[in-house]
């Protein structure tokens, strides 16, 4: 597939001065986006808008899920990270180092590259013949930005509160590659309403499934991140109805007895894996904190799945130390970060749990579980629907966890359950010392990187 390099590329993070650009020399060989398959082009170069590739790419930031509690690492490891890496392991009031913050670049060159598309297409006439083909790169667009802005809101913004949203500060929403365009910071209420505004917007345009192309977006997909959206903000009947939206049009499960546990990757790739349905990875920070050599699984976290759950032999590996994980949905040594149909079948299941439909939570549960423990060993007295409310709850969190183990989504899940007050405290142990990051500090928001900053004076910076 042909790379399109755009002539406007520094404005893809926003540390970048329009000076500095200024300065640069055009390069002869750059090619201008002016046609349809050109733009589709942008979307489908998937080491960008997906992370895909080699080392040193992503697409959703890894620094919530370094920060959370899922793993540990060794004494005899922890001094060999970059010193922005063990400031980001023990939650260290003072982050950065002035190294470069791939969580924060590059989910912005993703809105950069979405917002070339969407200002590029404007202007086409489009007959029906490429109706299909302009829905699908006008839809996918809006999904990406939304994507990138979601996610770049769980590290650098606060957790939403429908109460304070309209007066907490979110994070800055381009929607334009314009230089002209300010650069300062929505309120936390702008920022979710625009991620939904542009998912509302995809799902209008999008395919129902993305077939084997598992990198680009569909409705499904769509759907699943709207689910994932309202139950961030606490909105569970929404992200149940949208949970329902994405499992209407599939709720297929891979089978994990069909899997082979032996393997360093025992999982298919995304596009043959029936689960996925959106693939993209996180960023990667090579020998860092989550990398496989160097990331121990939590003893207790491990301890709790049982013997008979194949889970605990296709996530994990026995290595020095400990259990390494090996679970990621991209069969690889990267970090899965996409939308799958375990993830909103959790989704679903908790917010019916919270909304005391426990049979119908607890059903949900059952059918994923069946996929998961070996043939036949599943204790069906577990999902009853007779359990009480909180008992199912808790059992849907628990599950949670364990499923969904790096996808980058325990970081949200504890702010937000800390808001409704699960107090849980987090603990890092280094030779004698102990580090915690407790409910309510502020430090469960990341620091606007300095860099950032630096060419963006007014910007407002996060307590720490």
């Amino acid at each position: 597939m042909k790379n399109y390099y755009i002539l406007f590329m520094a404005l893809a993070v926003l540390s970048c001065s329009k000076e500095a650009f200024l300065e640069k020399k055009p390069d002869d060989s750059l090619v201008i986006p002016l046609t349809l398959a050109d733009y589709q082009a942008i979307l489908d170069n998937d080491m960008v808008m997906n992370g895909k590739g080699s080392t040193g790419s992503g697409a959703v930031p890894i620094i919530g899920e370094m920060g959370a509690d899922n793993y540990f690492v060794r004494d005899v490891d922890f001094p060999n990270f970059p010193q922005q890496q063990q400031n980001i392991y023990i939650w260290n009031k003072q982050v950065y180092d002035g190294s470069q913050l791939l969580d924060w670049d590059y989910p912005y060159r993703i809105v950069f590259y979405s917002n070339i598309v969407l200002e590029g297409l404007g202007p086409l006439q489009i007959n029906t013949v490429d109706q299909s083909a302009y829905n699908l790169a006008y839809g996918s667009a809006h999904f990406f930005r939304a994507h990138s802005f979601y996610h770049l809101a769980q590290v650098f913004a606060p957790h939403y509160n429908a109460q304070q949203a309209e007066v907490q500060t979110g994070i800055p929403i381009r929607l334009a590659t314009s230089f002209d365009e300010k650069i300062e910071r929505a309120s936390l209420a702008q920022t979710y309403r625009q991620i939904i505004s542009d998912l509302e917007t995809s799902v209008l345009y999008l395919p129902d499934a993305s077939g084997r192309i598992k990198t680009r977006p569909s409705k499904q997909a769509a759907y699943g991140l709207l689910s994932r959206v309202y139950l961030t903000m606490g909105a569970y009947q929404q992200a149940k109805l949208y949970a329902d939206s994405c499992l209407d049009l599939s709720s297929r499960l891979l089978d994990y007895g069909g899997l082979n546990a032996a393997l360093r990757t025992p999982f298919p790739e995304p596009e043959d894996n029936p689960e996925v349905l959106f693939s993209c990875k996180m960023t990667d920070m090579v020998s860092g904190p989550l990398w496989p050599t160097r990331e121990r699984t939590d003893s207790s976290l491990y301890a709790s799945y049982e013997s008979n759950d194949l889970r605990k032999t296709v996530f994990f590996r026995v290595v020095a130390g400990g259990m390494s994980f090996k679970g990621s949905y991209e069969n690889n040594s990267f970090l899965f970060a996409g939308i799958a149909t375990d993830e909103v079948l959790l989704n679903r299941a908790e917010c019916l749990a919270r909304m005391g439909m426990v049979e119908q939570a607890m059903a949900d549960l059952h059918y994923l579980l069946e996929h998961r423990y070996q043939s036949g060993s599943l204790d069906v007295e577990r999902f009853s629907g007779t359990l009480p409310q909180a008992e199912a709850l808790e059992i849907i969190l628990v599950e949670r966890r364990k499923e969904l183990l790096h996808r980058g989504l325990r970081w949200t899940d504890l702010r937000r359950l800390n808001a409704e007050g699960a107090a849980i405290t987090l603990r890092r142990q280094i030779g004698s010392q102990t580090y915690t990051l407790a409910p309510g500090d502020p430090r469960w928001v990341w620091p606007i990187p300095d860099y950032v900053l630096s060419f963006n004076p007014d910007m407002i910076q996060n307590d720490r």
